[in-house]
């Protein structure tokens, strides 16, 4: 990745939008072309919209583009809402871009991958088949909790087989973007329900460890009974996990398969992927996400309390940084993958 691509940021004002700002500032492969976001904030310069501290002067100096602007950049980043994706993300892709999106817009749709890439890297093959829908392509990222969960789920589901789950996330304020939750509602207080959330701590990681074949993707088909909580925790999704495995295998293999998993990647050399990707962690205070978020700079997905069960097989706890490992740079290590691929327009693999 000697040659920095250039790549627009759609939704560069927010907080995922800020995040990737900061980790493409020193970035080997891609550098910052062109910013985007809300008509309310096009045509001011990004350093009057956001902290320019983190931003190499000339990126803080960039104009602010609209959505609907022509945009030069093969590689589109999108830290949209999902609302605005569904509309600008295709256009996009209509003009011949790469939009790798952090949006949950097309995370559903049968024919757009949902990636990560140490799980599904084999999925961006179906970029090839849009070229009935677009002349670029979509790549999306899954949900900021099914980052951690589906990747602490892979080494499970390809060593024995997941046959039930139940999960319960405890998420981080930060995860519901700004403005977020009142402080008067969650201080002193955890709100048991996040809109939206549930359905897909299941329908997303079916779909990532699904298998690709001649006909398209198969989901896998395991159960998963989920409640989603908002705590107040400023960043860091936790996830208490219970799985059923073919097999009945012990928490001692369960925690082997954690150890050894090292990720279908780790010979590209992806800057922004972790080496492991998976930590294990001992002790029965842990992980935290105080003190565990930041591994791996917010890449590395923590695992612990690794734990026979009683009403299921092992009992664990999964830690990830919602903001770096589940959205910007999710978005960001899938675009990295894209490149490798030779998938971005115009540009040698």
């Amino acid at each position: 990745m000697s040659d920095r691509v250039p790549v627009g940021v759609l939704g560069a004002t927010g907080m995922v939008g800020e995040t990737l700002l900061r980790m493409l500032a020193e970035h080997p492969g891609f550098r910052v072309a062109e910013v985007g976001a809300s008509e309310r904030s096009a045509g001011s310069r990004l350093r009057d919209l956001i902290d320019p501290s983190a931003l190499a002067p000339d990126v803080a100096d960039l104009e602010v583009k609209s959505l609907d602007s022509d945009w030069s950049s093969p590689v589109i980043l999108s830290a949209l809402p999902a609302s605005v994706a569904r509309t600008v993300e295709p256009e996009l892709a209509g003009r011949g871009h790469l939009v790798v999106s952090n949006a949950s817009a097309f995370r559903a749709d049968p024919g757009v991958p949902l990636v990560i890439p140490e799980v599904n890297p084999d999925h961006l093959a179906l970029v090839d088949h849009q070229s009935d829908r677009w002349s670029g392509g979509i790549v999306t990222n899954p949900n900021c909790v099914i980052a951690g969960l589906a990747l602490a789920f892979a080494p499970l589901h390809r060593t024995f087989g997941i046959e039930r789950a139940s999960v319960s996330t405890y998420q981080a304020i930060s995860g519901a973007g700004r403005p977020g939750p009142a402080a008067f509602d969650l201080v002193d207080n955890v709100i048991p329900w996040i809109g939206g959330e549930e359905p897909k701590i299941g329908a997303e990681p079916r779909k990532i460890l699904g298998t690709l074949g001649p006909d398209g993707l198969v989901d896998a088909t395991f159960p998963v009974d989920a409640t989603a909580v908002r705590v107040p925790v400023l960043h860091g999704h936790l996830a208490a996990v219970s799985v059923e495995l073919a097999g009945a295998p012990g928490a001692d293999d369960v925690r082997h398969a954690f150890e050894s998993f090292r990720g279908q990647v780790a010979d590209l050399d992806l800057p922004t992927a972790p080496t492991p990707p998976l930590a294990v962690l001992d002790g029965n205070d842990r992980p935290q996400p105080r003190l565990d978020r930041d591994r791996g700079a917010g890449m590395t997905v923590t695992v612990g309390r690794i734990r026979p069960g009683e009403a299921f097989h092992v009992s664990f706890v999964v830690l990830s940084h919602n903001l770096v490992r589940g959205a910007a740079g999710a978005a960001l290590l899938n675009a990295e993958l894209c490149r490798a691929q030779g998938r971005v327009p115009g540009v040698p693999a």
